[in-house]
């Protein structure tokens, strides 16, 4: 039976502990306590460093192909292929000096930044990647990632707000308006597939996708709506209006620099990553594979992480072929457009139930 990576962390941590009891006997009766606490503490650690590690490479995949879009190469000489560009950057935002604009609220000013990576962060321990390859069983694990996702505008708006800057506080007010217009599309579009499998849990969504195929041809209209709105919810063009560097220097984190602005680039891939993670999960079968690959070491993970970079180059594609929309264009996609598409692509996932799904039966016996 597979583990979850806490489980098999955990059996791990007993197993030392116990080891060790002989060694030192002062530990023995605290085994059984401190055991479930390092666990923890150990996949936190895993699921950082694997993100940090996928965060470096989606930089340098997005610097090299939108160099190749515009007919360049993109990073090339630090490291091989300029693997290395984005610890250069890294190293010289940490070297940079830490401050804070005059009159600036300085609890809202460290915290939101902070607070905006760490909610980003906790969302990917509750994303399968692979099978058994997770923090922990959750039942609700869709609606907990979702719940902790919709914290970013609130956290974007103090940041904003605290520093005591009209730009940022534009861009800010920006966020909170997009955000809330595209959640909305996002939200409905899940619930079609929540209509479909009948359960929150992701890994029954990508077990029942496995069985019955991907949604994504059931439910196409639900995966442009999702994929749409997960644009918009991680603010890349053509919706980066909160950080329109033509109009408000650079938005919501223009008084925000050295290492906090690190945070913040950070973060932005950090959910450009959930949202391709998502994406994979719901509609195009998660870790499910051809059988002839399904023997190899890992093949789950890096099925998985095949897909997400294939979902994440088109983010770059999108990036490189459309321009910046306006901010009433904005609002009226998202309100106009996305929503009415959205209540039909529940109504045609609750008629795929009501014809027996995924055994459909069409009225009329066709």
């Amino acid at each position: 039976m597979a583990q979850t990576l806490y489980q098999f962390v955990n059996m791990i941590v007993v197993y030392l502990l116990g080891w060790w009891g002989p060694y030192w006997p002062s530990l023995s009766p605290y085994g059984a306590f401190w055991a479930p606490w390092i666990s923890y503490l150990i996949v936190g650690v895993i699921v950082v460093f694997a993100s940090l590690f996928n965060v470096i490479v989606m930089i340098w995949w997005e610097r090299k192909l939108i160099g190749r879009f515009m007919d360049r190469r993109g990073a090339m000489h630090v490291g091989f292929a300029g693997i290395f560009q984005n610890f250069a950057d890294g190293f010289k935002l940490f070297r940079k000096q830490p401050f804070s604009p005059k009159n600036a609220d300085q609890v809202g000013y460290y915290f939101a930044p902070s607070a905006y990576m760490i909610a980003s962060l906790l969302i990917l321990g509750f994303l399968p990647i692979s099978f058994g390859f997770f923090g922990g069983s959750v039942p609700l694990s869709l609606l907990v990632a979702l719940a902790i996702f919709s914290f970013a505008p609130l956290f974007i708006f103090i940041a904003a707000w605290s520093s005591n800057n009209k730009y940022s506080l534009m861009g800010g007010m920006r966020t909170a308006a997009q955000l809330v217009a595209y959640e909305i599309p996002l939200l409905l579009a899940i619930v079609a597939v929540v209509a479909l499998t009948g359960s929150f849990d992701l890994s029954t969504i990508v077990q029942d996708q496995a069985s019955f195929g991907w949604f994504a041809v059931p439910l196409f209209l639900g995966l442009v709506i999702f994929f749409v709105a997960m644009l918009a919810e991680v603010e890349r063009i053509p919706f980066d209006l909160p950080e329109a560097e033509a109009e408000l220097v650079e938005g919501w984190n223009t008084e925000i620099g050295g290492m906090l602005f690190a945070f913040t680039m950070f973060t932005d891939y950090v959910r450009a990553l959930v949202g391709c993670y998502l994406i994979v999960l719901l509609f195009l079968g998660g870790w499910s594979m051809p059988a002839a690959v399904s023997g190899f070491p890992l093949a789950g993970i890096i099925w998985f992480q095949v897909k997400t970079y294939i979902v994440f180059s088109v983010f770059i594609w999108v990036r490189a072929a459309l321009p910046r929309v306006r901010t009433d264009q904005l609002l009226q996609i998202g309100w106009k457009r996305m929503l009415p598409l959205s209540m039909i692509n529940i109504v045609w996932a609750l008629a795929l139930v009501v014809w027996g799904w995924p055994y459909v039966h069409l009225p009329g016996g066709l």
